[in-house]
C-alpha cells in the first residue's frame, strides 16, 4: 500500500537519500533532503520527538562542514533542547549535544 508524501518512513528514505547525497558531495542536494525529512517528521512525530533531535544534529553537522555557523548553532540549539526535554539536561545525549553547541558557539566568535 502507498506510505503517502507525509509518513515517517519517507521522512527516512529523505535522510538517507540526503546521506547518500552528501557522501557524494552534494551538500545543497542533502541539506534538501534533510530540509524535507525534518518537515515530516515535525509534522507526524511533533516538535519534541527524539527524530526530529536527529534531524536537527544533521542539519547541524551539515552547517558545519559549510562553515555556516548560525545555522549550526540553530540546530545543535535545537537539538540540546529537544534531547534535554526527552531525557533530562544531565543525561549523556544532551551534554553530548550541549558541548556541541559551545563549539558551534565559538565559531561564531
Amino acid at each position: 500500500s502507498k506510505l503517502g508524501d507525509d509518513h515517517k518512513d519517507v521522512a527516512t528514505s529523505l535522510l538517507n537519500l540526503g546521506i547518500v547525497y552528501w557522501n557524494l558531495g552534494n551538500l545543497t542536494e542533502a541539506r534538501t533532503k534533510y530540509d524535507e525529512a525534518l518537515r515530516i517528521q515535525i509534522k507526524v512525530l511533533g516538535h519534541d520527538h527524539i527524530d526530529v533531535a536527529k534531524s536537527a544534529r544533521n542539519l547541524a553537522v551539515l552547517a558545519w562542514k559549510q562553515e555556516d555557523w548560525q545555522q549550526c548553532v540553530r540546530w545543535f540549539e535545537e537539538e540540546w533542547r529537544i534531547k534535554s526535554k526527552v531525557f533530562g539536561q544531565g543525561h549523556e545525549e544532551a551534554l553530548s549535544a550541549q558541548d556541541w553547541l559551545e563549539k558551534a558557539r565559538q565559531n561564531l566568535k
